[in-house]
Formats: C-alpha cells, structure tokens, sequence
C-alpha cells in the first residue's frame, strides 16, 4: 500500500468520524429548525407545530 492509499484512506477515516460527531451532536428532530431556541414544543418535548403544519398543506395540495 503506497503513501497515495495512506492518505486516502486517513482522510475518509477523518470524515466519517466528523460525520458520526455531527449526527451524534445533532438535536434530534428540531436540530436543524432556526426557532429550537425559542420553541415551547421543543421545551416540551411535543411535536413540532410547523412540520404538522407542513404536512397539513401537502396533503390538503394533494387532495387527500
């Protein structure tokens, strides 16, 4: 295996582990969500009112 594969395989290596670290410091479902902070659903632990929002208009768009 030359220097070429080392490095390779190093910087996948180096990836997947920031990979796992984002998805393990991730907040669950509201991680990406800009008003987590100040979301009383997410203090709560309920579930969040704007992606039931969401899915109300997208079945309500597609008729069912």
């Amino acid at each position: 295996m030359g220097l070429v594969d080392v490095v390779i395989i190093a910087a996948i290596a180096v990836l997947l582990a920031l990979a796992l670290r984002s998805i393990r410091r991730s907040g669950g479902e509201c991680s990406s969500c800009g008003s987590r902070g100040s979301c009383s659903a997410h203090a709560a632990g309920a579930p969040c009112p704007a992606a039931q929002d969401m899915l109300r208009n997208v079945e309500k768009n597609l008729g069912k």
